[in-house]
């Protein structure tokens, strides 16, 4: 444990003593829970060489951050020495998180050979140090102005398929929401919820793009929180405002119209334990022009929401 680390938990075990016992017992569990984490797309994707990831990570840690995704491409230099690669983030006292990646599954060839490829993944990025894979996938085909269900059921049979392989090389598989699968009626997100083993896929709820088609059609982030929160292993935290042409823009932290409070509130009134990651993008594929000031108040904002909250009567939306 480094000196920075040493003396802010020993600030925590001083402040704590001064709390009632029911309070400082409330807030270490919501501390061993929930754990705040940052994809590294702030920066910009890919983040290459290597040792760039790894300055960048070590600014994460000292921001706060207990873990960091990152895009699989910004990991590949490491692949053949990955415990080379763990033993360097956790000499950061910070840990790999996850590894996002993509791919089809919509027809069984095409799944076979995402399942192949993802696999090889996990086991690299199992032995950097990872607990999860994160999958995204492509907008599915559509017939007559509705999704292909040949490609909706290939796409579920191959979550399934993958999670198990995910399983075998020690990660969960955790499928990651665009806009898309928030799209028909019923919609693709439906039919992955009902058709996915829950023991071989968890979701990476990205609240965002759930938010951006809520304003059209699409679930209420909170709403979708609430009811599938235990489907969910990681958060994708982020808030979203409208410019004057009312499209959505990305803003800090709290500035936003997504009831951030709304949405983490069923994991702080549970048992629920996983990661609320921040994933403020930009303008992706570029990074923010200050991105260390946007992960900083970001940090701050969270850790904040998890540390004071005592529930809400907002709807769970601004609008």
């Amino acid at each position: 444990m480094n000196r920075r680390r040493f003396f802010q938990r020993s600030a925590s075990v001083w402040v704590s003593s001064l709390l009632p016992q029911w309070a400082g017992s409330a807030s270490l569990s919501r501390k061993r829970r929930i754990h705040i984490g940052a994809e590294t797309n702030a920066f910009g994707v890919p983040i290459k060489p290597l040792s760039h990831l790894l300055e960048l990570v070590s600014t994460l840690s000292k921001l706060g951050y207990e873990g960091f995704e990152t895009n699989t491409r910004c990991l590949e230099e490491g692949r053949d020495q990955p415990a080379k690669v763990r033993r360097e983030f956790e000499a950061r006292d910070i840990r790999l998180i996850s590894a996002y990646s993509h791919g089809g599954l919509y027809t069984r060839e095409l799944a076979d050979r995402t399942i192949a490829e993802n696999r090889r993944i996990a086991h690299y990025v199992a032995a950097m140090g990872a607990s999860y894979l994160i999958l995204g996938g492509p907008r599915l085909a559509h017939v007559d102005g509705k999704l292909d269900m040949t490609a909706v059921h290939n796409t579920t049979e191959g979550l399934n398929r993958l999670g198990e392989a995910v399983q075998k090389e020690g990660l969960k598989l955790c499928y990651h929401n665009h806009w898309m699968e928030f799209e028909d009626d019923p919609s693709e997100m439906s039919f992955i919820l009902k058709e996915t083993d829950p023991q071989l896929v968890w979701l990476n709820y990205d609240i965002g793009n759930c938010y951006i088609h809520h304003l059209g059609f699409g679930p209420n982030p909170a709403a979708f929180s609430r009811e599938h929160f235990r489907r969910i292993a990681i958060y994708h935290i982020k808030d979203v405002g409208l410019n004057s042409q009312g499209k959505a823009v990305n803003t800090e932290l709290g500035a936003g119209r997504i009831g951030l409070k709304d949405v983490v509130a069923p994991l702080l009134q549970s048992d629920w334990e996983g990661w609320l990651t921040v994933e403020q993008e930009g303008n992706y594929p570029k990074g923010w022009q200050h991105p260390v000031a946007v992960m900083r108040q970001a940090r701050d904002y969270l850790a904040l929401l998890t540390s004071s909250w005592k529930g809400s009567d907002a709807s769970g939306d601004r609008d």
